[in-house]
């Protein structure tokens, strides 16, 4: 306990009235003040005044972003932009955080689940059974991050990336647009960090029992401990299982998660957290889309419990992740961090694919391939920081300086069917499964060997002009590997002091509202080659920002609207000529490429007593070089709701609320059976889902969620190899949770 006097107080935000803009900004984020809450209005201080402060408990927090026990659906800071920790409002791009309250409330228990329901600007498509394709801003997502460690996305082999389980994350924290600085390579879409729970100071946990629809049974376990009698060494456990079978014939779902983690402040200055994750998912049935035509080329018409699999398909994924976490905060108030991942995963599938069309009559005409593959993975990732404040011409500024590495390594073995092979079966009888497992090869014929390689510096400040008026700049210099023995085609191509910039500046308009304004980049490589045989340079994503943030009632309530334009350039095209001294070898340049541009809106946090909300709308248009739309197998346009109204008196521990998504149209040109050109596609839809929570006493909750209410049934992928997915029917889950 201490007495606190603070001198001419420097705040990071101008204090002043509201001026004829900030109330215009108000009304474009859709938040106007409420009465309930005006009694408790910040009213800041004036400036160049000595104000006397009351007796106050002061508290370093190991992560200001957390989440976890605020009921909160907005956090406090965020570091996946810039590598500095900052507030929504003091970072130039569009930045969102779902929650541990809001992932609770709307009763998401996978990573696909929360980025689709409640991700703005985020969507979702189903290859299969167990993939998930994310696309933001016009192009799909490849980077995910774990506590800021890079993780790479391979889209291929995933190792189960997409579809984790909740129960380990603290919350979600997505970055739109290109993300370069941090990252290196990817898309200029979003970069999607999953930062993990840590252990709380006082003992206490939980324990749940979920059922649901389709046999869904899921326990999950949660134990926080204080591990030394001085508080310094602190402790959590995290456990879950869950099974459940599908809507979709002879498919299932079983996961297996524990997740450890150790907090220990060494000395009061430096701290050590180190963290084992395991997952497992194991999916009897895996499968493919069912078609979408006939053989005479009309359109199917089968009900949402098609199946494009077998009962002896499966695949599974087993992934295992050490972490250490070292900070150390100077004297000066600089933090360093170094920090280590390893992640090693193991790879089975077995299934058969199902190609072209079956008779409309006799279900016959399908082409099977056997198909079967084993493999691992090695993952290291580092991450060496140093961020502090920098006292320069009068002003403080902050700077971050790093260096990031990923070494990726990935060998999966494929093994052939051996004798003779099941014959065609009848597709019309999914319901029946029988077709028949060929024994397999011991034997690889064949896969995929790669070694990728990536590592760059970078260094960023945050740059006090005048009051109100802050610059962001920075840069980063990226070296990239990769040699790769793709089923016999050999790869292998680098790229050095490749740059990525990034810039930005802020204009605090009062104390609630900040205009800005960004440039920032990303590159992809690419293996094509140029008429002298020389490898093209990157594909380079480039995304301009425009936007309006605002923070009202305390920060308990967060707005942003944001105009972005994304661009890419040197893209390869086919020059009709070949590499010289080749007579079978293409040539291609690099020339300008796709355009995206749109509109970007989101409200999060309370806007009246007892009320949490996130909301967000996305439109953009994307546009090839030559004008052509493109990305059109996922929307241009999401609106998101996420609602809840916890009430007081008599119905005192009773929350009522729920989801909604809507999506517009997706659509894709597919050839059909006759080998006609056809469009294929989905129309927009809305699906909504309720939830209830009470709670009992001190110690129990219990929570009903009702998913798809208006059993809504649309395609969750369409056109992907001429087939299609439905997305889920209603379904209904209660959950009963203890806290202790």
């Amino acid at each position: 306990m201490m007495s606190i006097r603070i001198q001419n107080p420097a705040p990071r935000h101008l204090q002043g009235a509201r001026t004829p803009l900030s109330l215009l900004i108000c009304a474009l984020c859709a938040a106007p003040a409420p009465a309930v809450w005006a009694a408790d209005e910040d009213r800041p201080p004036a400036r160049n005044s000595d104000t006397e402060l009351g007796t106050v408990t002061v508290r370093a927090a190991a992560d200001a972003g957390t989440t976890e026990g605020t009921a909160r659906y907005t956090s406090g800071a965020t570091g996946t932009a810039m590598g500095l920790q900052l507030s929504a409002r003091e970072t130039p791009q569009s930045v969102s955080v779902i929650t541990r309250q809001l992932m609770d409330d709307a009763g998401q228990l996978t990573v696909s689940q929360t980025l689709e329901a409640s991700a703005p600007g985020l969507s979702v498509s189903r290859s299969d059974s167990n993939r998930y394709q994310f696309s933001s801003r016009g192009f799909g997502v490849s980077n995910f991050q774990f506590d800021g460690l890079a993780s790479p996305i391979n889209s291929l082999w995933n190792f189960g990336a997409t579809d984790m389980d909740t129960a380990f994350y603290d919350r979600v924290e997505i970055v739109r647009g290109a993300t370069g600085l941090l990252n290196g390579s990817g898309d200029p879409s979003a970069t999607v960090n999953f930062v993990r729970k840590q252990p709380r100071e006082t003992a206490g946990g939980h324990a749940s029992l979920t059922l649901g629809r389709w046999n869904l049974r899921r326990a999950e376990a949660d134990l926080s401990l204080p591990l030394d009698r001085e508080g310094r060494v602190h402790g959590r456990v995290v456990a879950v299982q869950s099974d459940s079978d599908s809507y979709v014939s002879h498919f299932g779902q079983r996961r297996q998660g524990l997740y450890a983690v150790v907090s220990a402040a060494l000395t009061p200055a430096t701290r050590l957290v180190t963290s084992l994750e395991y997952q497992k998912n194991t999916s009897p049935g895996m499968g493919a889309g069912f078609p979408l035509f006939y053989a005479d080329g009309s359109r199917t018409d089968f009900d949402r419990s098609v199946s494009n699999n077998t009962r002896w398909s499966h695949f599974g994924t087993e992934n295992t992740t050490a972490t250490l976490d070292l900070t150390h905060r100077l004297d000066n108030r600089w933090l360093l961090r170094a920090a280590y991942s390893r992640n090693e995963g193991n790879y089975d599938m077995r299934y058969v694919y199902r190609g072209g069309a079956p008779d409309a009559s006799t279900g016959l005409g399908m082409a099977n391939s056997f198909i079967k593959y084993r493999g691992d993975r090695s993952r290291d990732s580092l991450h060496l920081t140093a961020s502090g404040p920098v006292a320069l011409f009068g002003r403080q500024h902050e700077i971050a300086v790093g260096w990031n590495h990923v070494r990726d390594d990935i060998d999966i073995r494929r093994y052939a069917p051996l004798g003779t092979l099941p014959a065609t079966d009848n597709f019309l009888d999914w319901r029946n499964g029988s077709l028949a497992e060929p024994g397999w090869s011991d034997v690889s014929n064949g896969g995929d060997d790669s070694r990728m390689r990536q590592s760059g510096g970078y260094a960023v400040g945050r740059f006090s002009l005048a009051d109100g008026w802050t610059a962001v700049a920075g840069a980063r210099l990226s070296r990239w590997s990769t040699r790769q023995n793709y089923f016999g085609s050999l790869r292998d191509y680098r790229y050095s002091n490749e740059i990525t910039p990034y810039a930005g500046l802020l204009w605090d308009i009062d104390a609630r509202h900040t205009a800005y304004l960004s440039y920032t980049e990303i590159f992809t490589p690419q293996n094509y080659r140029d008429k002298q045989g020389g490898i093209l340079d990157p594909v380079t994503g480039q995304a301009f920002e425009l936007g309006l943030k605002g923070s009202w009632l305390q920060d308990r309530l967060q707005g942003s609207a944001a105009l972005f334009q994304t661009r890419q350039d040197n893209l390869a095209q086919d020059t009709g000529e070949f590499i010289d001294g080749t007579t079978d070898q293409k040539a291609y340049r690099g020339v300008k490429g796709a355009q995206v541009r749109g509109i970007d809106l989101e409200l999060s946090g309370e806007p009246a007593r007892g009320w949490r909300l996130g909301a967000s709308y996305t439109h953009y248009t994307a546009r090839s070089a030559s004008g052509a739309a493109f990305n059109t197998t996922h929307p241009h346009s999401l609106v998101k709701l996420t609602a809840m109204r916890s009430f007081e008196g008599a119905l005192q521990g009773l929350s009522l609320g729920g989801n909604l998504r809507w999506q517009s149209r997706i659509w894709q040109n597919v050839t059909n059976p006759l080998r006609q050109s056809v469009q294929v596609g989905q129309g927009s839809y809305l699906v909504v889902n309720l939830s209830a929570h009470y709670r009992i006493d001190p110690t129990w909750s219990a929570s009903v969620q009702l998913n798809n209410v208006l059993d809504r049934q649309y395609y969750s992928q369409i056109g992907f190899y001429n087939q299609g997915w439905w997305g889920e029917p209603r379904n209904l889950t209660v959950s009963l949770k203890a806290d202790f």
